[in-house]
Order: structure tokens, then sequence, then C-alpha cells
């Protein structure tokens, strides 16, 4: 079963970061239309922010776990505990500093932006690529845990 957890919490951790990932390509602001901007984040906000949310939390629950599951394998616990670490503080820059912005996106008119709405959607911008760091961080300390021999040594 510890396997089992084990696996899906690196499997998580692939597929956040990797949604993430798309969405600094898809959501980035340049040669982008005010109106059009609009449009797509507000249908993201609907669509595909609960589900991303929601494996977020997923994947940071399933390393804490897995964390634990290992916890007599010091590399392996402190691996998967650093990993469910970033991810967590992932999640926090989600409730505290994208979310707020994605509330007011929510609210704007498609046919007339607000005059600042650059400077907002930058802004959220920053919030998701320190989050994006976090994630990969957390990826790539899920991924060196597979990598940790555990047992006794040969």
């Amino acid at each position: 079963m510890r396997q089992i957890i084990h696996f899906l919490a690196v499997f998580t951790a692939a597929i956040i970061t990797g949604g993430q990932y798309v969405v600094s390509f898809d959501y980035s602001t340049v040669d982008m239309h005010a109106s059009f901007y609009a449009e797509k984040m507000q249908y993201a906000i609907h669509h595909i922010g609960t589900p991303l949310f929601a494996m977020l939390i997923t994947t940071t629950v399933l390393n804490l776990i897995s964390a634990f599951l290992y916890r007599s394998d010091r590399r392996m616990f402190y691996l998967l505990l650093g990993a469910a670490l970033c991810f967590s503080v992932g999640g926090l820059i989600t409730k505290f500093g994208n979310i707020p912005l994605l509330d007011m996106i929510d609210t704007w008119s498609v046919s007339s932006p607000p005059s600042n709405w650059k400077e907002i959607a930058d802004r959220w911008y920053v919030f998701h690529s320190v989050r994006l760091a976090f994630d990969v961080v957390g990826l790539l300390l899920a991924i060196a845990s597979a990598f940790v021999r555990t047992g006794p040594k040969r």
C-alpha cells in the first residue's frame, strides 16, 4: 500500500506541475487583447480553477501521507515532506495571491475590461510564476524520492 501511495504522490505532483506549466504559456498576456484575456480567464475560472486547486490539495495530502508512511526512512521522509511543503506553499499562493485577483477578473465585462487590466493580469502572472517555481521544486523532490533506495543496504 505504501508504494501505491508513493506512486500516486509522484504522479499527482507531475499532473499539477504539468498543468501549471501549460497555464504559464496559455495565460500569458503577451500579444493578447483585453477582451480576449477577460473572456479566456473567466472561462478558466469557471471550468479549470476548481479541478486544478483540488489536484494541488490532493498532491499535497498524498505527499504528506507518503512521507508519514516512510517516516522510518529519513531520506524518503524528508524528500516527500519537502515536496508536500512546496505544494502547500503553492496552495497558499493560490489562495491568497491568485484567487483574489481571479475574483476581480471574474467581475469584468468582456466587452469592456478595466483600463488597468494588464496590470492586474501581470500581477496574477507573477503569483502564478512563483507558484509554478514551488511546484517544480516539489515535483523534483517527489521524483527524487522515487530514486532513494529503501530497505537494507547490500
